[in-house]
Parts: structure tokens; C-alpha cells; sequence
């Protein structure tokens, strides 16, 4: 086992690996079972989705980007650290996009924005085409993976952004937060507002300085490690009763309707999902360290899960196709299943990148060493 992997700090570990199950368990509601949100309001099992999805995969994605910038903040970052996520983003991209043309696997190529159930999904997939292949050596500059590229751009601007913290005082650094959240996450409730429409990266940006504000100025207010995760769960179920209470209300109500696209929660820019977010994190933070191999080796996999199961002919494929998800839709054991499929999806990919994609970047590694030491001796 990595020695560095083993010292870790598993608080953050064990967080990572929270965050990632929670994105896998929005997935399995977005891609598996989306369809059913519309109509049929009332049933249990549409309230269970409607409810996961209202906080999972903002918050999800929220904690993940606060612990690397928790790291990065006060950390120079190297070239060669970007081209390791990269080559892994690269490694999954070419590998499962080369599979699925070789074997002709039907599946749901890149252009394909819809959503389907399974029925749908088998009517509309065929075997990937050339131009498809061709975006698979291509992920980042295609944008394959919004959180993969925006991922890897944002390591690009963290340079900038510590000299540009580290000149910061205190109020400005403060300021400069505040400024940001309104803009981005408050802003974003009125309906049709054209004052600011950020991009992802923008969120990626915002989440780095409250990171790095709570790490260099402990602000008292995240002091109760207990509090923090308190207070952060019940903003998470108050987002889920939000979205249940705005889709059942909307079924009956035209005004209602009308602003739901803009007052439904769920995405990174909407402040409670950011606030949430921030609990969580601090609540972690403020935990008594301590050290688990087990916790810091599966958390090692988690970028490896997140590659996996969201690549472009994977995402609808495993959950209509494997998992056949939508087919429990209106049993009464459907948030069970939901619950066990997301963790199989978790367990699977993260076997995969451990067995596989970490075993072989290190015989690469040693190849490309010995190979080296060789020309170096040679001459």
C-alpha cells in the first residue's frame, strides 16, 4: 500500500468517500429514474427521488472541490500534478470509449442529451460511431465531463489564486466571498434574471476562497464540530422537502409552476446548497483526526468512481442495461433498491480503479523509469 495514502488525514478521506456516494446516488435518480418526475405526483417513491436529488449532487460536488482546496490553498501547484489527473481522466475516456466501439456495445453516444427509461434506452441505443471514438481521446477539450474538465482547469488558476490570497486581508478576502455567493447563488432565484449567468468554474472558484478563508482565519462559528454537521442535515432535508413541496404545489398551481425552474434547489448555484456544504465541511474539519488505511485506500478511488460511472456510454447504460433502476420505479422496496444499486456502483468502479488503473500507472511508471535510467546510462 502507498505510504502516502496510509498517512493521510482520514477525516477528509472519509468525507471524499461520502461525497462520492452521495454524487453516484443522485446519478442513479437523474439518469435511472428522471422520467418518472413528471406527473404521477404524490407517489412515495417520485417524493424519495425528488427528495435525493435536491441536495446530492450539489453538495456532493461542493465537499469534494472544498477538500482539494482545503490542500491547495497553501500548496504550489506543479504541472506534473495536473497532468496526473488529466492522464486519468485520459486513461478511463480512451479505455471504455475503445471497448464499447471494438464490441459494438449499444449504448447512448455523446450527443445524446435525452433521458430515458429502460424501454427508451434500448429502442435508441446503437453502437457507437467514429466521431464518438474520436471524443473519447479527447475528453478534456471536448468537455466529455463537466466536473473532470472544469476539474482540471480549475488547477490551472490555483497558482494565481493563492498570490492573490495570500495579498488578501481579512475583510477584502471576506468581501470578496460575500460578493461572489450573492452573485452566484442568491441572484439565481430571481426569475429571469440576466444580471449573471457563471459558469461552473465560477463555483469551483468561490468554493477555493471560503476554503481557504476557513483555513486561515478558523472563524468561531465552525468551532462545534457536532453543530456543524447538525446544522448542515437539516438544511439538506429542508431541500428536500422544498423541491417535493414545489413539485406537488406545482401540479395544481400555474404560478407555482411558472417559478419552479428558477426556486428549485439542487445545482451549485443555489446558496443553501453551498451553505450546507460548508457545515459539512467544517464539520469534518473540526473532527479529531484520525487515521484508517482501509478509509484512505477507498477514498484513493473515488476520482477513479466518478470517471467510471458518468463516462458518456456508461451513465444511461448502467443503470437501464445492468441495473434495469426505472423497473423498481413503483415497487415499494425502490428506495432500498436505489440505495443498493448506488453502493454496487460505488463498490464496482472503485474495485476497478484499485485493481486495475492504479496497479497498471504504476507498472507504467516503472517501465518508463527503467527505460530512463537506460538512455541516461547509455549516454
Amino acid at each position: 500500500m502507498n505510504s502516502k495514502i496510509a498517512e493521510r488525514n482520514s477525516n477528509f478521506e472519509f468525507l471524499r468517500i461520502i461525497a462520492m456516494f452521495m454524487i453516484v446516488l443522485l446519478h442513479s435518480v437523474y439518469f435511472g429514474v428522471q422520467f418518472k418526475f413528471h406527473g404521477g405526483g404524490g407517489r412515495f417513491n417520485e417524493f424519495f427521488s425528488i427528495f435525493i436529488g435536491a441536495f446530492c449532487g450539489g453538495v456532493g460536488n461542493y465537499l469534494f472541490v472544498f477538500i482539494s482546496a482545503w490542500f491547495l490553498c497553501e500548496e504550489p501547484v506543479s504541472l506534473k500534478r495536473v497532468l496526473k489527473i488529466w492522464k486519468q481522466v485520459l486513461f478511463y475516456s480512451i479505455i471504455i470509449g475503445v471497448f464499447f466501439f471494438i464490441k459494438k456495445i449499444p449504448t447512448i453516444g455523446f450527443y445524446d442529451r435525452d433521458l430515458y427509461d429502460s424501454v427508451g434506452f434500448f429502442n435508441a441505443a446503437k453502437p457507437i460511431g467514429k466521431i464518438d471514438l474520436i471524443r473519447s481521446f479527447l475528453p478534456v477539450l471536448m468537455g466529455n465531463n463537466w466536473f473532470a474538465t472544469c476539474y482540471i482547469v480549475f488547477y490551472l488558476f490555483v497558482p494565481i489564486l493563492n498570490n492573490l490570497t495570500s495579498v488578501l486581508e481579512r475583510k477584502r478576502h471576506f468581501y470578496l466571498i460575500a460578493l461572489m455567493v450573492i452573485l452566484g447563488t442568491v441572484v439565481s432565484f430571481v426569475p429571469g434574471q440576466g444580471m449573471l449567468h457563471p459558469s461552473n468554474l465560477y463555483y469551483f472558484i468561490t468554493a477555493y476562497f471560503i476554503a481557504g478563508y476557513i483555513k486561515k482565519y478558523d472563524p468561531p462559528i465552525f468551532n462545534s464540530p457536532a453543530r456543524n454537521i447538525v446544522i448542515g442535515f437539516l438544511i439538506c432535508v429542508f431541500c428536500g422537502l422544498w423541491n417535493c413541496a414545489l413539485n406537488y404545489f406545482s401540479e395544481s398551481y400555474k404560478a407555482v409552476d411558472f417559478f419552479k425552474e428558477w426556486l428549485l434547489l439542487g445545482n451549485i448555484n443555489k446558496f443553501p446548497i453551498l451553505l450546507t456544504s460548508v457545515f459539512i465541511f467544517c464539520g469534518f474539519v473540526k473532527m479529531k483526526p484520525f487515521s484508517n488505511r482501509i478509509i484512505n485506500l477507498i477514498a484513493s478511488t473515488t476520482f477513479g468512481v466518478y470517471l467510471i460511472h458518468v463516462n458518456g456510454f456508461l451513465k444511461i447504460y448502467i443503470w437501464h442495461k445492468i441495473l434495469l433502476c426505472d423497473s423498481f420505479a413503483d415497487s415499494p422496496a425502490y428506495p432500498l433498491y436505489l440505495l443498493a444499486s448506488s453502493l454496487i456502483v460505488f463498490i464496482a468502479c472503485s474495485l476497478i480503479d484499485l485493481f486495475i488503473r492504479q496497479p497498471l500507472t504504476v507498472f507504467v511508471g516503472y517501465i518508463r523509469n527503467c527505460l530512463s535510467r537506460r538512455f541516461c546510462h547509455a549516454e
